[in-house]
């Protein structure tokens, strides 16, 4: 029988130290007298945060503390526990494997040495049957070298020589914190003489969708010549559906065996956000279906009497789902285009995605309750993809495990990047070995999971004239091969971006607007008419990474820097130089504000205003051209350090910024959007915009109508209308013009509203657009105040219903609900709408579920431009 003894914890013990000095003192051996200084040391987990909260270091998050521990990754760390086996395992067979070690290290039990292990995504094991001491104390000693030598973000790609995450090297978004630790799980596997290595479920459906062929790939090693018998179970949420029994001879070493079995009418694993994602009871994507593979190996020993002995050796349980995934061409006139449009299960789906980082840049530190959060968000706002950045991390099988009861599909890239000043990979026959050797490692222990659809051979890798690599370059050519022997059906793309043309620009727009295949960029906030200028133009057939830019929340700002230095939030502060200078936009947010903003609540308000607004348009642009273009990836849904300034939705403390509600607006199923030309309308004698409406319902929708209407701040409706719509599953369409003559206009701000509804009059989508008359968006601090009544109740036992109801003045701009708690509380609020405005008369329901929050600490705040802020307990 299969079992493992866990060896995480917190009770290790760790030091550090110069070179070899550790040899000379005898430091891993079990008679050691180097006994002072040893520190309390967690695994899994990361060599500075022990160090951190031993009180060895400054906090690393706070203001520019990060320059005071760049000597922790120069230093060999030594980690160690003991530990007891039973007496009663003398006889089986036993391994010790570590899960990930971050990076290079030499393994020692009792003091002798197992052998030594390269690589922080490939695993370590030893068999240990023969060392160990049973019904004794055991002392396991990890020698972590000090770190490799590599590249931070402006380099050169071809200088890198390993495969280790790069963001902590320093990055625009991450300071230099290089990583060490053992950063994944550390256990004995204890089984018989036989051992399953590897189970690989390999599901094929018919044509008609109708059945599946699974084909089980087991590779079992022993340690002497036996007959096995192997009995495989599948079952669907804990219910037997099928299963196989077989006998086999096997060998020393390793056998590889498959088996086939039927299942007729599957459950097909299907993305949320798609018409059959809608959530389940257990909170999963209502048809995110995970079935079970139960892998069970018996030894036979013949009897005196002839009836064999059946003895249980191992047993291995793994998820699949059962799924097709393939890419089709997209609406294009260019013929040399890369297909991009995404396919599950024989229906079109456009990609609603988000660039992933790091959870931390302290990456050791599980952070399951941050994992889960921040995945929860990001199914909350449609979100049915997200790219695993080729700058950060193969992520632990936690995350994986969530995108399959979530159902987000991920697009994971090898780890590799550009570096500014070249970024062209390493040809060097040394480093394409050792890249072969981690896609033959890490592919097949991620295979199983039905969210990974997508293989990337890395991040913005370019060639001359910063064309993007494709297929034959000779390390991506690599990878390409072993993905395709290893996880046959799964999608794979060169680099991101793929296509011929890297950046989405307008001179590009201008001079080869079919070659913009796969772009990125621009990551900045374009002007209050350039940002309309260039999505307007847009021509790519998938956009996988562009972004705004955009201050912190407030309560992370005053976590992580002195209230003296919250000011200037300019580059000319130190503190914040160092805490996202290239995202630093208070010279473009000023000058939007009439250079008037003095204070940083102000700032805040302001620059998360320009980064929502600007990235809901760039995604409304691109699914206005949904069927030509296949996908939108915001870059980035999260942090993994505490910036002042960021592209991030949300903070390093797992609190959306505003730009994530506008984001979740713009990915809503059925979605009714404006095209205009810009947001301060100076000089110009009419407001003219297009209105366009797009559905992902599988079927096209009768009877539904548009209504606008465009009224002053104080709510005087200055132009109305209705038009007839008939949206088709995945097929923008335009619905008409709308417009009046500005100077009919009595104030300085003015909104465009537009709802939706289906042939029962019952509300389908809605929006709300913010403009100014003026050359900027001055009035916005110039509003009176507005009065917001809130009537809270409860609904359940963790969950509130909020009504929101405009009590007076102008219209209330830009209402945002935050949690008003400590940032180190346990659990989180989600919110079923949020940053939105309300029209004098309007009112607006917003339900909030508390997660893990006892009732006594559920405290909220509400405020908006004109508002100030109200308390709501």
């Amino acid at each position: 029988m299969t079992y493992r003894i866990e060896l995480n914890g917190s009770d290790w013990l760790m030091k550090d130290f110069i070179g070899e000095d550790w040899i000379w003192r005898h430091a891993e051996k079990p008679d050691t007298k180097d006994v002072r200084w040893w520190r309390k040391g967690t695994v899994p987990g990361t060599v500075l945060h022990d160090l951190w909260r031993n009180g060895e270091t400054p906090d690393p998050l706070f203001e520019r503390n990060s320059l005071l521990v760049e000597w922790v990754p120069q230093r060999t760390w030594i980690y160690k526990k003991t530990f007891t086996v039973e007496e009663t395992l003398r006889g089986r067979r036993i391994q010790l494997c570590f899960e990930g070690i971050d990076y290079e290290a030499l393994v020692y039990l009792n003091g002798k040495l197992l052998g030594s292990h390269t690589g922080m995504f490939t695993p370590a094991a030893f068999e240990v049957s023969e060392e160990l001491q049973y019904g004794g104390d055991n002392l396991l000693a990890v020698v972590i070298q000090k770190a490799p030598d590599e590249q931070p973000q402006v380099s050169k790609t071809e200088y890198v020589r390993t495969h280790k995450s790069r963001m902590t090297y320093w990055w625009d978004f991450c300071p230099r914190m290089i990583h060490q630790g053992i950063w994944d799980a550390v256990f004995l596997e204890v089984t018989g003489p036989v051992r399953i290595e590897d189970v690989y479920v390999r599901p094929q459906l018919t044509a008609d969708r109708e059945a599946a062929e699974l084909s089980v790939s087991t590779a079992l090693s022993a340690v002497s010549a036996l007959t096995v018998q192997v009995e495989t179970l599948i079952r669907f949420r804990g219910e037997p559906v099928a299963s196989a029994r077989t006998w086999h001879a096997v060998a020393i070493g390793t056998t590889c065996l498959n088996t086939r079995i039927e299942l007729a009418r599957p459950r097909l694993w299907w993305p949320g956000g798609s018409a059959h994602g809608e959530e389940g009871d257990d909170g999963s994507a209502g048809d995110a279906a995970l079935y079970e593979a139960e892998i069970s190996v018996k030894v036979v020993r013949p009897e005196e009497d002839d009836i064999p002995e059946e003895t249980l050796s191992a047993v291995r349980t793994i998820a699949f789902g059962i799924r097709d995934v393939r890419f089709e061409a997209n609406d294009s006139p260019d013929g040399t285009a890369r297909p991009y449009t995404l396919v599950v299960n024989g229906r079109r789906i456009y990609i609603k995605g988000w660039n992933w980082v790091p959870l931390d840049v302290m990456y050791g530190v599980p952070r399951s309750g941050k994992l889960e959060r921040l995945l929860r968000l990001a199914r909350r706002a449609g979100v049915n993809m997200l790219r695993v950045w080729g700058g950060g991390l193969i992520e632990r099988e936690s995350f994986y495990e969530l995108c399959d009861r979530y159902g987000i599909m991920v697009w994971q890239e090898f780890i590799q990047s550009s570096s500014g000043i070249a970024n062209r990979p390493s040809a060097a026959p040394e480093f394409l070995e050792m890249m072969a050797g981690e896609a033959e490692a890490i592919i097949p222990r991620k295979r199983n999971h039905p969210s990974l659809v997508l293989w990337c051979g890395g991040n913005e890798l370019t060639g001359p004239g910063d064309v993007p690599l494709d297929d034959d370059e000779p390390v991506l050519c690599v990878l390409k091969e072993a993905v395709e022997r290893l996880h046959p059906g799964a999608l794979w793309l060169p680099t991101s971006p793929s296509g011929r043309l890297f950046m989405n620009s307008l001179k590009n727009a201008d001079e080869d607007p079919d070659g913009m295949h796969d772009v990125h960029g621009p990551w900045e906030h374009q002007g209050l008419t350039g940002q309309y200028e260039l999505y307007n133009r847009a021509a790519s057939l998938l956009h996988s990474e562009f972004g705004v830019e955009g201050m912190t929340n407030r309560r992370a700002l005053d976590a992580t820097i002195h209230p003296s230095h919250q000011w200037p939030p300019s580059k000319d502060n130190p503190v914040y130089f160092h805490r996202g200078a290239w995202w630093i936009n208070e010279p473009l947010v000023q000058g939007a504000f009439g250079g008037r903003i003095q204070d940083i609540d102000t700032m805040i308000r302001a620059s998360q205003s320009l980064q929502a607004e600007g990235l809901r348009y760039a995604i409304e642009a691109n699914r206005r051209r949904q069927g030509q273009n296949s996908g939108s990836l915001p870059w980035q849904f999260n942090e993994p350090y505490p910036n002042a300034y960021c592209t991030s939705a949300i903070d390093y403390y797992a609190h959306p910024k505003p730009a994530y509600y506008a984001v979740a607006r713009a990915y809503r199923s059925v979605s009714v959007t404006a095209r205009f030309a810009k947001q301060a309308w100076a000089g110009e004698p009419a407001f003219a915009a297009e209105l366009w409406a797009v559905s992902d319902e599988p079927a096209p929708q009768e009877g539904w109508e548009a209504a606008w209407s465009i009224a002053g701040s104080d709510g005087t409706v200055y132009a109305e209308g209705r038009k007839a719509c008939r949206p088709a599953a995945g097929k923008p369409i335009r619905v008409g013009m709308v417009g009046f003559e500005l100077a009919q206009l009595r104030e300085e701000l003015f909104f465009l509203s537009v709802d939706l509804t289906d042939a029962s009059g019952v509300l389908v989508a809605d929006n709300r657009y913010t403009f100014s008359r003026t050359d900027d968006l001055q009035p916005l601090l110039d509003l009176p105040i507005a009065a917001v009544a809130i009537t809270r109740r409860e609904t359940g036992s963790t969950s509130w219903c909020l009504e929101l109801s405009h009590a007076g003045g102008p219209a209330a701009v830009e209402l945002r609900l935050e949690e008003e708690r400590p940032l180190e509380a346990e659990g989180y609020a989600y919110f079923s709408d949020n940053g939105f405005s309300l029209l004098p008369g309007e009112s607006r329901t917003v339900a909030v579920e508390w997660s893990g929050v006892p009732p006594v600490s559920r405290r909220l705040s509400l405020s908006g431009w004109n508002t100030g802020v109200v308390q709501v307990r």
